[in-house]
């Protein structure tokens, strides 16, 4: 619901990666995963899905599932850091074992039929753990390897490191995509004169934090007036949405909260802004919540 509407809504994205689906201890999927790579419900914009897979039987289990239902693409998540995932050996728990990543790949790749994509951190434990991770990587021909230049134990403390990043493209025969830390059009700026060559770039919470950010990138100037009217028009769709899937108030209530968490950084005071609808204990107490917080956008702004 949040890509499609964000896609219809402000766009200038090139690409959406679907979070990861993952095979069950009985070999299932659930059934929230299934729904939100379904085709039928991801139109109208560029989807690339993503498995999380610790073997070469659960890489091709789910590959053969999306190629299936139509996907041209797949990423295989190297970088998820909770320790759920992690002490699994998935996610960037594989990153201490680049043996492990290798056999996984020349197993699975001559089995799936489509191209490869590879996101992950620049270690589980320590930073030079990507410098045996590349070579491996470069035994292989991936689409592009997406790298977070943070280790997993920092989860999203800290600050991404750029000089891996550097480092990590002299080494790679792969085409490379920075991720971290791109939260604004200047932090953009600064990462994009420090990467001469770079053309590609994943964002992450920069862009719940701010839809508008792909435009700001881009350099595509939107309109006060317009901005008010989109992100308004943005909300009212995505509580539409809920609405129709969520059964009762509190769950309602409790996703829009999760919602504002990110979507508060799109107003002048989002402390204040996001207390609004933490107060809001009722639909209609949300929705003047809603209401004043637009209020006060649209006022700022003309002020």
């Amino acid at each position: 619901m949040y890509r499609k509407a964000h896609a219809e809504v402000f766009g200038n994205v090139d690409k959406y990666f679907a979070p990861y689906i993952v095979r069950q201890n009985d070999g299932s999927i659930k059934k929230s995963h299934l729904r939100d790579f379904s085709p039928e419900l991801n139109s109208g914009y560029h989807l690339v899905p993503q498995i999380l897979a610790g073997n070469a039987e659960d890489f091709i289990f789910l590959s053969k599932l999306l190629i299936d239902a139509g996907y041209n693409e797949i990423n295989w998540n190297l970088g998820c850091p909770y320790p759920m995932v992690t002490n699994k050996g998935l996610g960037s728990g594989l990153l201490a074992s680049p043996h492990k990543i290798g056999e996984i790949l020349s197993e699975s790749l001559p089995k799936v039929s489509c191209p490869v994509s590879v996101k992950m951190r620049s270690g589980f434990s320590s930073p030079d753990e990507i410098y045996s991770v590349i070579p491996v990587l470069n035994q292989f021909p991936l689409h592009e390897i997406i790298l977070h230049p943070r280790i997993a134990g920092q989860l999203y403390r800290g600050a991404a490191d750029p000089e891996i990043f550097i480092q990590a493209v002299s080494l790679s025969k792969n085409p490379m995509v920075y991720n971290g830390d791109i939260l604004n059009g200047e932090d953009f700026r600064k990462l994009e004169n420090l990467f001469q060559n770079q053309t590609t770039w994943m964002i992450g919470r920069g862009i719940l934090k701010n839809p508008f950010l792909p435009s700001e990138i881009k350099e595509e100037n939107v309109s006060l007036q317009t901005r008010s009217k989109l992100l308004r028009q943005f909300h009212d769709r995505i509580y539409y949405e809920y609405s129709k899937l969520l059964s009762g108030k509190s769950h309602l209530l409790m996703r829009m909260l999760k919602f504002w968490s990110y979507f508060c950084f799109s107003f002048p005071d989002p402390h204040k802004t996001l207390k609004r609808i933490k107060k809001a204990g009722s639909l209609s107490k949300y929705d003047e919540a809603v209401s004043e917080n637009f209020y006060r956008l649209i006022d700022y702004e003309e002020n």
